[in-house]
């Protein structure tokens, strides 16, 4: 039986589930739909040669690795003793990788500007219209998302479950639920919500999409990133549903050129996800 507040996130689910069908429906059947659908893609091409993307993939790669072991050996042994200290090591250990992810763009940004300016595709101005332009998108991705990725996990759980292959959750939920420190639960929630969606958006959308779109069948670009994106979650009960996801991120980036609509909309959806989780709808 639900609680109250229980029943009242149910009622909210239900409600942007049907506000995303509202909005698929209005693209797929109305005029205004048919318009948006009929423009091309502002997304430009990337100018960059294939070994200079393996280079950057080699470094995100080299820097989280190293990261680790740098963390392993200094800060790793004071958190240990600390209460929850092995869960917070590991989490603080995984999103090296996110760290490493943040330098190389940084890094490669500031390069490419000095080294190969006409390479580069400069920052727009941040202007209000901007920012609207980029919050609604970001909306809109994530009301797309609802009914796709629920209706998803519910037909993969149910053929997994016929095929007699494991349904667990993703370990991050139950480091949630499990958890009973403040610091733990704060780093939870900020890698969910900032870390995760701007510094994978990086690399599945902005980086691997981006990069094959123009050089291979745009169903390649779109399948690559987001069968990526869902394998190195490394959970089969949320891989078709991850699946869907970096479909409709890629589609949101390619449509608006604009790398901070998918991350709003993956920020929100892991928002969202965390609502589910920590009212109990979602165990």
């Amino acid at each position: 039986m639900l609680s109250f507040p229980q029943t009242i996130v149910v009622v909210f689910e239900y409600g942007l589930a049907l506000a995303g069908l509202v909005y698929i429906g209005r693209l797929l059947f109305s005029s205004a739909g048919r318009v948006a659908r009929a423009r091309s893609p502002v997304l430009p091409a990337w100018d960059l040669s294939l070994v200079d993307f393996l280079f950057l993939g080699w470094l995100v790669l080299s820097i989280g690795i190293i990261g680790q072991l740098l963390f392993r050996f200094t800060v790793g042994p004071l958190l240990h003793r600390q209460p929850e200290g092995d869960t917070l090591a590991l989490l603080f250990a995984g999103s090296m990788f996110h760290f490493g992810t943040a330098i190389t763009w940084l890094g490669a940004r500031a390069w490419a500007r000095r080294y190969r300016p006409a390479a580069i595709r400069p920052y727009a101005p941040v202007t209000i219209d901007g920012a609207q332009q980029s919050l609604r998108g970001g909306l809109l991705t994530f009301l797309a998302l609802m009914p796709l990725a629920t209706g998803a996990g519910l037909l993969w759980e149910r053929l997994l479950q016929s095929m007699g292959l494991p349904t667990e959750r993703q370990e991050i939920v139950d480091l949630i639920l499990k958890s009973k420190s403040p610091a733990l639960l704060g780093f939870l929630i900020a890698l969910a919500l900032v870390v995760a969606p701007v510094c994978e958006e990086l690399v599945f959308r902005v980086g691997i999409f981006r990069f094959l779109r123009t050089r291979a069948p745009r169903w390649v670009a779109f399948g690559v990133s987001a069968g990526l994106f869902a394998l190195l979650h490394g959970n089969w009960m949320s891989a078709l549903p991850l699946f869907i996801l970096g479909l409709v991120f890629a589609v949101s980036y390619e449509r608006t050129g604009r790398m901070a609509v998918p991350m709003l909309a993956h920020a929100l959806f892991n928002l969202n996800t965390l609502l589910l989780v920590l009212s109990g709808v979602g165990n």
